[in-house]
């Protein structure tokens, strides 16, 4: 009897631990990072986010790809925020706010809408409010330390941009369109070698008047009107590259009505003039001036009229000599920016002035100092190191070039990065079931 009621109770646990594990399921480690877990409720967490986009097709494939890169993810920020906390960064109420707003200013609608919307589209087990924000958080932490890392590692010099620079000029000028007018003493290599040496004195003799008279184009209506030992080619508008496939020698076009030659080719001697060159751009020649400065900044503690009073003084101490520029820009200068690189402001457009610092710079020769001007940043005293002409586009092309650096370098920097913290971490990965 004993026996038969044991055997029942088996069965009626047996089968409620059977029923009672179809409605509970639990929540598997999916990976350990260090001494964290992530959990098979954090991949769903975000695979149920991400399906409610209707872009993303989930079928079981799709869904076990997804899961991979979710996890890989979740492992990296996990790193990445283990050592934000060794750096005690910390984001403040305001900064997830500042977030906010600018979501809801894509979405065209207010804060408080953005964050009903919130409240009310993900009250599910998978995904609430306090996840949103605290998502937010996260990835401004990672963003922070990314940042600090990278800004300190990742440096992109002068002769890097300028080297592709140059090679980016010289395929513009590739494509440069040429006109060229020739003048050809034609021999034959049937011709004997006193001939040939006799054409050759003719030909350089015919170029040293040309270069010394600059009359091209009389010898070549001459030549073109009385075909005799003479005949003339007119090579019209072609690219640079092309035209230079028509010679074997290499000819060094860089400027209109330039004399070439003679040069030697299958046809004979030629005496070249670039009759004309166009651009496939027009030019846009600006001025930029590389300038130091020290600024006095006017505050709630330092008046304007005070502030004009010191900027003053310090410009008449750097005339009488009792210190230098340099030494005015280390001690007084309140552009804390600057002033640790001597109050050197780089490069910049006159575009970037106004008409009184515009005049003001035009007239200043280099190493020379200016009166103190007053702009909406203070009064300054401005010291110009070097001024140029610049093409505008090239000046773009130069900042489209810095950026691709720097992006490259960025993500070298940051690949390297991630591949120590995951050497130096403990990292395990465990199977994990689909998400239904």
């Amino acid at each position: 009897m004993r026996l038969y009621f044991v055997l029942i109770l088996s069965v009626f646990f047996s089968l409620f631990s059977s029923c009672f594990a179809k409605n509970i399921e639990i929540d598997r480690i999916a990976a350990v990072v260090n001494n964290q877990a992530i959990l098979n409720s954090d991949i769903n967490q975000i695979l149920f986010y991400l399906k409610q986009d209707k872009n993303i097709i989930t079928v079981p494939l799709k869904i076990n790809f997804l899961r991979d890169k979710i996890l890989e993810k979740l492992i990296l920020d996990t790193l990445i925020l283990e050592e934000a906390n060794k750096f005690n960064i910390e984001v403040s109420d305001a900064q997830i706010d500042i977030v906010l707003r600018n979501i809801a200013l894509k979405k065209h609608i207010t804060l408080n809408e953005l964050k009903n919307d919130i409240i009310l589209n993900n009250t599910n087990d998978f995904f609430n409010y306090e996840d949103y924000i605290k998502n937010i958080k996260n990835s401004l932490r990672i963003k922070i330390l990314q940042d600090h890392i990278l800004n300190n590692n990742v440096h992109i010099s002068e002769k890097e941009i300028y080297h592709l620079l140059n090679k980016e000029i010289k395929k513009q000028n590739e494509l440069k369109k040429i006109d060229l007018k020739c003048i050809i003493l034609p021999f034959s290599t049937r011709e004997s070698d006193k001939t040939i040496k006799n054409k050759k004195i003719l030909i350089d003799n015919i170029a040293k008047i040309i270069n010394v008279n600059s009359n091209f184009d009389y010898f070549y209506k001459n030549f073109k009107e009385n075909r005799n030992l003479f005949i003339v080619e007119n090579i019209s508008l072609k690219h640079l590259k092309n035209v230079r496939k028509l010679f074997s020698s290499r000819l060094n076009i860089f400027k209109k009505n330039q004399i070439l030659g003679p040069i030697l080719e299958k046809k004979g001697f030629y005496i070249i003039k670039v009759n004309d060159i166009k651009n496939n751009s027009i030019k846009k020649i600006i001025t930029e001036f590389h300038i130091q400065h020290c600024l006095i900044r006017p505050s709630i503690i330092l008046n304007d009229k005070q502030a004009k009073k010191d900027i003053f003084e310090i410009y008449n101490s750097i005339k009488t000599k009792n210190y230098s520029f340099e030494d005015a820009v280390k001690n007084f200068s309140h552009d804390v920016y600057s002033s640790h690189k001597q109050g050197d402001l780089g490069w910049i457009s006159n575009k970037s002035f106004d008409g009184v610092f515009k005049n003001i710079l035009k007239n200043l020769h280099c190493d020379e100092i200016s009166k103190p001007i007053r702009s909406k940043f203070g009064w300054h005293i401005i010291k110009l190191l070097e001024k140029r002409q610049i093409d505008e586009k090239w000046k773009i092309e130069k900042e489209k070039i810095y950026q691709i650096l720097l992006e490259r370098e960025i993500k070298k920097e940051k690949n390297n990065w991630i591949e120590k913290l995951k050497k130096s971490s403990y990292i395990n990965k465990y199977s994990v079931d689909i998400f239904k």
